[in-house]
């Protein structure tokens, strides 16, 4: 009987979970100097089983809108082209000098989310993307780039996060969201500083994810929408 009715609560729950969608970057590379880095722009879904799915189909296209850039230390700005494949979008860069560098995407010609025809209000959704990598050397980035931008640092065994809305730390108590690397989700609230928190529970890629949403009616590609939903994915391999 228990098992009967577990079976029926997942179904019910199912067409929502096997919406959890995303974008993230996953980043390959030696660290060391004149070798060769892939970004790999991706999107997928977490299914039922907490296993992230790659997407290959149509909606794999709005990858191709991400501005990808590269700052390094001394501030000069790479800007990558990216390419299609099966499974991502892929861009290349080399870095020349040891340090570390900022990762940063930016898509902002997402379509509308229209949620009109089941009585919802339609979101134009702008998504970010960031990572940092380290190319012979341990470092942290200390200044925020984008609108909604993320960075983190390590403190002991934990991972310090510090999360910014337009160059300012975010507001206390702003929530995010952590994905560890068997993509189960943990809540933080930042501090007054906008500061957060973690033990990280294993190695491989953890998402973290603010989330920022105006109220604003306009219209984009032909469809109305009433409100602009900011996203920024930070992406950190622990090692």
């Amino acid at each position: 009987m228990k098992r009967n009715i577990y079976l029926l609560l997942l179904l019910a729950f199912l067409p929502l979970l096997s919406q959890a969608h995303g974008y993230w970057l996953d980043i390959i590379g030696s660290g060391k100097v004149n070798q060769p880095v892939q970004i790999q722009i991706c999107f997928g879904e977490i299914d039922v089983y907490s296993i992230r799915h790659r997407e290959t189909g149509s909606e794999l296209s709005q990858l191709g809108d991400f501005k990808i850039t590269i700052i390094d230390e001394r501030g000069k700005i790479t800007n990558v082209q990216i390419q299609p494949k099966t499974d991502c979008w892929e861009g290349t860069f080399v870095p020349k000098e040891k340090g570390t560098y900022q990762i940063l995407g930016i898509n902002e010609s997402l379509p509308v989310v229209d949620r009109s025809k089941t009585g919802g209000k339609n979101v134009r959704p702008i998504d970010y993307l960031c990572a940092a990598y380290n190319v012979e050397h341990t470092g942290y980035i200390s200044k925020p780039v984008q609108f909604l931008d993320i960075l983190t640092a390590t403190r002991d065994k934990l991972i310090i996060v510090k999360a910014f809305n337009n160059g300012n730390p975010v507001n206390n108590h702003t929530k995010l969201r952590v994905f560890n690397p068997e993509n189960w989700e943990k809540s933080l609230d930042t501090d007054e500083h906008g500061e957060a928190a973690f033990m990280p529970s294993m190695k491989g890629l953890y998402i973290i994810r603010q989330d920022y949403t105006v109220s604003k009616a306009d219209t984009y590609k032909g469809i109305p929408y009433t409100s602009v939903r900011y996203r920024c994915n930070y992406c950190l391999l622990v090692n």
